[in-house]
């Protein structure tokens, strides 16, 4: 079909029909539509009204003066020009922040571009951007003429999903993509954003009408009034769009997930059925890898050295990590079946509650993966690597990793090897396969309330070596990855309830059910009854290690179960530290965006800010005082590099809160707290570590029946610290109060509320209108 030596052959055999749009497709695209169509119109309509108003006003001033015509005229027209003026607010897109390439630049890219949008029936892209992301994407150059006129769509291909997918599954990303290109639907995504932009700066933005009417409203009472009537009108202006145009948007969500749907079944009829399905598997190990590659490489950077390819540290990363949590599948190409059992294969599971994070907006990954294999279209799978699209890839790598750090200094820092950085990251001693992981992004002494009730809650076989025996089994990888993934579907679930996170399609999916938002505490419920079972497994193994480990050092002698204890102590004590710490100033930072949310800040408020920063204070004082109290071992000061840590540990050390310094009080307080985390997480760490290696030394000597020298001298860690045990965090605000809610039109009620008032001053000012001109 075509002649480029690079671009992937297509299967043969694809059912016409299979890229038609079904009967839902149409049927979305035409209510959302209507719905965006009306609401343009009424807008409109209301906009002229105001002006026929004031313009009849005016007329009739022509002839007779009277003041609450001249009244009703000015403020008619200033309604008319608040409601024009946001018409014109469209913003071009922009610059999506990355680098734009040319065909003359990159010929193989574009020939690989323009070769597919010939063969999906698109139109090709009118510009192309490479960013680092885990991305591929379109977006347009608008104005306010698109919305009579078609805009030239633009593509983003992101180097960090370039980086992970072979050719075929590349080709399949951009086909996708290119589906969206064909699809006459897209022209009502580009009237919704350019709705949205009107929306957004009516109900957002603050300008000159509005400093007008405020400083009207601070002249004397006897003309103050009328800065209060135009504030509170412009206020119901604005509530009335707003809440309409949320209905618009729910049609729109509607249609946009049958769009990725029929996206999806383009790329399918070019690349076949498994290449998409193999590339959203990958996606959420790239994410990972990636944000691990910029913690790596911005570390680095603080200490004067570049890591100039973040993709080789983003693939050195899913290398690493797929080691620790010894799983040969992680961000790897899934392993087909035999091809008869293909079509009914599913790499993802029903309860797959997300997609990454970087296409959150998109269909769950198994729904996705159910429509591109509803018709099996079997294809080979090019297996190359994506990057020989580009003429200079290595070039392209570097340019795009040194400009992420936007400094020209970084081309005086010192080149470290990508690899290297991450392999040092990644070189603890705690990330050992053995450990299937356990100890990767975990905080597992936080589930005991003491160092005693660690060895108390455990158990022990009659000797040392017994207990040592298989002590991290492949069943404990097997609870790891279910934690993992049912604290992803609980905090999915948790974000859907709260507003913070909006279905695909306005439908909440769940396990393969469709659920209401209602049902969502049941569901989340179910999941923490099956994450506590899991959670109790795990404890009673973490329990049982510590114990073994335990046994082993009695049985050796040489004081080192003394010191092995110091170490349990000093790890169980700095977590819960930490934890008590990053809650306090979640909590903080919780109260002031509530307090905040409606950008006025009341007397109750202050008050309500103040009592949390007290509380805040006192428990940072606690936790200061216990830092301090630690005394660490001669290993960890000299890993740490200090002589004494009760003088070099970071305190908390600041004046009491009171009403008039609160405001100063916060973030000072919140850049105390961040670095005393800091510290305490280094600590932990390096204390996890010493842990580990103590106890692997030990049951090597355990094993191969030696005898060890005598044990360092003991740290300690303060027994009466303070603790935050799983499920004691403070309850944070997810809702705002009654009148917040109502302004901001938060929940069915409010928003309902809001929209009847808003209403009823807006009619209430057109019939005033009527009326008396």
């Amino acid at each position: 079909m075509n002649s480029l030596p690079l671009y992937p052959a297509s299967p043969s055999g694809v059912p016409q029909e299979l890229t038609k749009a079904k009967a839902s497709y149409k049927r979305q695209a035409m209510y959302a539509m209507a719905g965006l169509l009306v609401f343009m119109l009424l807008y409109i309509a209301l906009m002229v009204c105001f002006g026929f108003i004031s313009y009849q006003g005016f007329l009739a001033l022509s002839s007779v003066f009277d003041l609450v015509t001249l009244f009703i005229s000015v403020v008619s027209l200033m309604l008319a020009v608040f409601m024009a003026k946001s018409l014109f607010a469209v913003r071009k897109s922009g610059d999506p922040r990355g680098i734009e390439v040319t065909a003359e630049q990159e010929p193989k890219l574009f020939e690989f571009l323009n070769t597919l949008a010939d063969e999906v029936g698109a139109p090709k892209p009118h510009r192309v951007f490479l960013t680092p992301e885990v991305n591929a994407a379109v977006f347009y150059d608008l104005s306010l003429w698109n919305l009579l006129f078609p805009s030239k769509k633009n593509l983003i291909v992101g180097l960090g999903l370039v980086n992970v997918l072979n050719l075929g599954e590349f080709k399949a990303v951009l086909a996708h993509e290119f589906g969206h290109f064909a699809q006459g639907s897209m022209m009502v995504g580009r009237w919704v954003y350019i709705a949205q932009q009107i929306i957004g700066h009516m109900v957002a933005t603050r300008d000159w009408l509005d400093k007008t009417v405020s400083f009207i409203s601070r002249i004397d009472l006897r003309i103050a009034w009328v800065g209060w009537l135009l504030s509170l009108v412009m206020w119901a202006m604005r509530s009335v769009v707003d809440t309409l145009f949320r209905v618009v948007i729910i049609a729109e969500r509607a249609l946009s997930r049958e769009m990725e749907f029929n996206a999806d079944l383009v790329a399918v009829s070019v690349t076949g059925s498994d290449a998409l399905v193999n590339a959203l598997h990958k996606l959420q190990a790239a994410d990972h890898a990636w944000q691990t590659a910029l913690n790596i490489a911005g570390r680095e950077a603080g200490s004067g050295k570049l890591v100039d390819d973040l993709f080789l540290a983003q693939q050195e990363a899913i290398n690493q990590l797929r080691r620790v949590m010894a799983d040969d599948t992680y961000g790897a190409t899934p392993v087909l079946p035999a091809e008869n059992l293909r079509p009914a294969h599913r790499v993802f599971d029903a309860d797959s509650a997300r997609p990454p994070q970087m296409w959150a907006t998109h269909p769950a990954n198994r729904d996705r993966e159910d429509n591109a294999k509803s018709v099996y279209v079997p294809a080979e799978i090019d297996s190359r690597s994506a990057w020989l699209v580009f003429s200079d890839a290595q070039a392209i790598r570097n340019k795009v990793s040194v400009d992420i750090f936007n400094t020209e200094k970084a081309k005086e820092w010192e080149k470290t090897c990508p690899q290297q950085a991450v392999q040092a990251r990644f070189s603890r001693a705690s990330y050992s396969p053995e450990y299937r992981g356990t100890y990767l992004n975990r905080s597992w002494a936080r589930n005991f309330e003491s160092v005693e009730d660690i060895y108390s809650f455990g158990s022990e076989k009659a000797s040392a070596k017994e207990s040592l025996a298989d002590i991290y089994p492949q069943s404990l990888r097997d609870d790891l990855e279910a934690a993992r993934s049912l604290d992803i579907e609980r905090s999915t679930l948790q974000a859907l309830a709260s507003g913070e996170l909006k279905p695909s399609g306005g439908i909440i999916r769940h396990r393969g059910e469709e659920l209401k938002k209602g049902d969502i505490p049941n569901a989340i419920a179910a999941i923490s009854k099956e994450r506590k079972v899991v959670a109790d497994r795990l404890k009673l193994h973490d329990a049982c290690c510590r114990r073994a480990h335990l046994q082993a050092a009695k049985e050796l002698g040489q004081d080192w179960d003394v010191y092995l204890q110091s170490l349990v102590a000093l790890v169980h004590c700095t977590e819960h530290l930490s934890a008590k710490v990053e809650d306090e100033l979640a909590f903080m930072v919780n109260t002031w965006q509530v307090i905040t949310a409606d950008g006025q800040i009341g007397f109750f408020e202050k008050r309500r800010m103040l009592k949390a920063c007290n509380g805040v204070q006192a428990v940072m004082e606690e936790v200061s005082v216990a830092l301090a109290k630690i005394t660490l071992p001669a290993a960890i000061l000299e890993e740490i590099g200090i002589h004494s840590w009760s003088k070099e540990c970071p305190k908390f050390e600041l004046v009491d809160v009171n009403k008039k310094n609160w405001g100063q009080w916060c973030p000072a307080a919140a850049e105390q707290m961040e670095n005393i985390n800091h510290a305490l997480s280094v600590l932990n760490n390096i204390a996890l570590e010493t842990l580990i290696t103590t106890e692997a030394e030990l049951k090597q000597h355990i094993e191969q029946g030696t005898q060890p020298s005598k044990a360092p001298y003991p740290g300690a860690a303060p027994r009466n610290h303070p603790k935050l045990m799983p499920g004691d965090k403070h309850v944070l605000q997810r809702k705002l109060d009654l009148w917040n809610r109502f302004q901001l039109a938060h929940g069915l009620a409010p928003t309902l509320a809001r929209l009847l008032v808003s209403m009823g001053i807006v009619g209430g000012t057109i019939y005033s209108g009527v009326m008396f001109i």
